[in-house]
């Protein structure tokens, strides 16, 4: 349902990707399972839409130009450029106008 970003794969499913990306960064805490819960029910309406992926916690600490400062946090982009980002939890509705934003 997400796709796991990582180093090898940032290049190839993010700024390569011609749909809206929303760009998870989701520290496994006690939030993460009530978060994934909102991503896969956004996912479940607009995933022919938008793609959703998982940033990798290892790879967040090293790759810098993401600026993670939080968690957690939603980056979007569209077209291979970042449109936004929302930082702390967000509830579907936030997620959506979100999505939605990004592409207008």
């Amino acid at each position: 349902m997400f796709t796991s970003i990582g180093s090898d794969t940032f290049d190839s499913e993010i700024l390569s990707e011609k749909r809206p990306v929303l760009l998870a960064y989701i520290r496994r805490d006690y939030e993460y399972k009530n978060q994934i819960e909102i991503l896969e029910s956004v996912s479940k309406e607009y995933g022919d839409a938008i793609k959703i992926c998982l940033l990798d916690e290892n790879f967040a600490r090293k790759y810098k130009n993401l600026k993670i400062e939080g968690d957690p946090t939603f980056i979007g982009y569209y077209k291979g450029a970042k449109q936004g980002r929302i930082l702390g939890k967000a509830d579907r509705e936030t997620l959506i106008s979100f999505i939605l934003s990004i592409s207008a």
